[in-house]
């Protein structure tokens, strides 16, 4: 990632804890809640796409592993 772009994300982050917290102590419930529900989905979505990012790794390298095994074959014989 971007050194901006992480540092635009912290920033935001510690801005919804502290909305979050403020929230509570001001008695504005649904405010808070509705932060918590944002902040749930944010964490959803990066833990979905960290997801998708490590099954294409996997098969790309099990397609490499298994090229690989052809060539030895291929040569070996």
């Amino acid at each position: 990632m971007k050194k901006g772009l992480k540092w635009t994300l912290w920033v935001v982050l510690l801005l919804i804890l502290g909305g979050i917290f403020l929230n509570f102590y001001l008695n504005y419930f649904t405010f808070a809640y509705a932060l918590m529900s944002v902040l749930l989905l944010v964490f959803s979505g990066w833990g979905a796409v960290a997801k998708l990012k490590n099954d294409v790794h996997e098969y790309k390298n099990q397609l490499r592993r298994e090229s690989d095994i052809d060539d030895i074959e291929r040569y070996t014989r």
